[in-house]
């Protein structure tokens, strides 16, 4: 009898991300950047919100196996999804790289609160999905201006309607049209981009990159990386691509300097975590951009 392929919904990965993101948070604390108690238990209750938020039939039909056994366990036992990041290696893996992404990511944007008070950060999360970034940061630092940006409508309202039950309101989601028309008004100023480019063409990547070094004061933008083309993924930079990009990146000379910097930090990071597991940054691996 032939094995059934799982059938993934509209909303199976980004259930994944942010259902194991959470443990994954707990079980790597040594090895992420340091999170506040408050930003964890933001975390804590966003995923309590989108368990409720999903439940429901008008939502649910939207999930495919995989979400529906994320769903599902995790309503019948609070732990399934610690367990899974426990236990399960795809997931373990995964979830590490959620856990760097999203710590880098709040040390980010913190330093940059915190450091730069004569600054009023303006910042957008591009690609969303169900990632608690912006609602946290939202929340945490009582931020004004705050977007998301999504192409999926239905991962927009849920994300939304989580974010109004963890904090009492939402990022406001835009467009990328709408995110070019606020930077070239100074209405947006940072931006962070974890996840997302990789699943666009590079030459929209390329155009969308000079764009945000042209008219952002501050990003961090995750990017793929092979320079083996008998290896390399769909929509993947090589040396000669990283080249040609020649963003102004800070304290750096060149842009490969800046890409080495914050890049070795997450391999570092995530291989003394996982030292067995170079298989999983071996071939296309993250590059972190950033200003």
């Amino acid at each position: 009898m032939a094995h059934k392929e799982a059938e993934y919904g509209l909303m199976d990965i980004p259930l994944s991300c942010s259902m194991f993101l959470e443990p994954a948070l707990k079980r790597y604390v040594r090895n992420i950047s340091p999170l506040s108690a408050e930003t964890k238990e933001l975390v804590h209750e966003w995923n309590r919100a989108l368990v409720d938020i999903l439940k429901t039939s008008r939502y649910s039909v939207h999930l495919g196996d995989l979400g529906r056994k994320i769903l599902s366990r995790t309503l019948k036992y609070n732990e399934f999804p610690a367990k899974c990041v426990e236990n399960a290696k795809d997931v373990r893996l995964q979830a590490l790289h959620y856990a760097l992404r999203f710590s880098d990511s709040m040390r980010f944007l913190v330093n940059k609160i915190t450091c730069d008070t004569n600054t009023d950060i303006k910042f957008v999360d591009l690609g969303c999905g169900f990632s608690p970034l912006a609602p946290v940061i939202q929340a945490e630092y009582n931020l004004q201006d705050v977007y998301c940006i999504d192409v999926i409508p239905e991962i927009v309202d849920v994300y939304t309607r989580a974010s109004e039950m963890v904090s009492g309101r939402a990022p406001t989601p835009i467009s990328w049209t709408d995110a070019q028309t606020l930077a070239k008004q100074k209405k947006l100023n940072t931006i962070v981009a974890m996840g997302v480019l990789p699943w666009i063409q590079i030459k929209d990547q390329v155009s969308r990159l000079k764009f945000i070094d042209g008219h952002f004061d501050n990003y961090l933008v995750e990017i793929k990386y092979n320079n083996d083309a008998t290896t390399a993924g769909q929509n993947v930079f090589n040396l000669e691509m990283l080249q040609r990009l020649r963003m102004d990146a800070t304290n750096a000379q060149t842009l490969e300097t800046t890409v080495i910097q914050n890049s070795l930090r997450y391999l570092h990071k995530f291989l003394c975590t996982m030292p067995n597991q170079r298989d999983f940054v071996a071939h296309d691996r993250s590059l972190f951009l950033s200003r």
